[in-house]
């Protein structure tokens, strides 16, 4: 029947699977994505309820260690799940929400299953939805969090490696506004068209 564990994760994708069930992929304070099933999901509000099973959403996950075969693989079995932060402030506003499932989905795509690959993923997406909420400086937040990503990926070419923005956490990103007017607008818009054009290649 497999133990039954408790750990927490930032949700990076669900996905409807057969007539009520939902299959999710959580990243974990060690950086490693994990796939689980979650039975009658999408009918039990008692287990499930209140939209806790949601992309960005902060949660504790309660599971078994032993897994399920399905289409998609192997998935560990959940039992539970609750809210620790939704990140309400992401969800009032579609800019927002739209930037937060774009940053979840790039961790997703890079995340590897089976591998602890260090906090670094979690907390820089952690702290990027909890600036999201409030920031009046999407573009900024945006520009440090890719930077940011890329360079942890080991994949930031030179030309676009930009130190103002690497070096600083990321909730300094306010800090950086000289950027967005006078003499520098012109270089954060040609940082923000490579930028684009870089991740889209490595991405998809």
């Amino acid at each position: 029947m497999g133990s039954v564990l408790k750990d927490r994760f930032i949700l990076l994708k669900t996905v409807k699977y057969g007539e009520s069930d939902l299959i999710l992929h959580g990243l974990s304070k060690t950086g490693n994505k994990i796939g689980f099933i979650a039975k009658g999901a999408r009918k039990s509000k008692k287990r499930f309820g209140g939209g806790v099973l949601e992309p960005t959403h902060y949660v504790e996950l309660t599971y078994k260690s032993s897994s399920m075969a399905t289409e998609m693989g192997r998935l560990l079995m959940l039992n539970e799940a609750q809210l620790i932060n939704g990140f309400v402030g992401i969800r009032s506003d579609y800019d927002r929400l739209q930037m937060a499932l774009y940053f979840v989905q790039l961790i997703d795509k890079v995340s590897m299953e089976g591998l602890d690959d260090g906090d670094y993923a979690f907390n820089l997406l952690g702290n990027t939805l909890r600036q999201l909420e409030t920031s009046d400086y999407l573009q900024l937040l945006k520009t440090q969090f890719e930077l940011k990503f890329l360079h942890q990926q080991g994949v930031l070419p030179p030309e676009v490696s930009h130190k103002d923005f690497i070096g600083r956490p990321i909730d300094e990103h306010v800090q950086l506004t000289e950027y967005l007017e006078g003499p520098r607008k012109a270089s954060f818009q040609k940082l923000r068209g490579q930028l684009n054009q870089f991740i889209h290649s490595y991405v998809g």
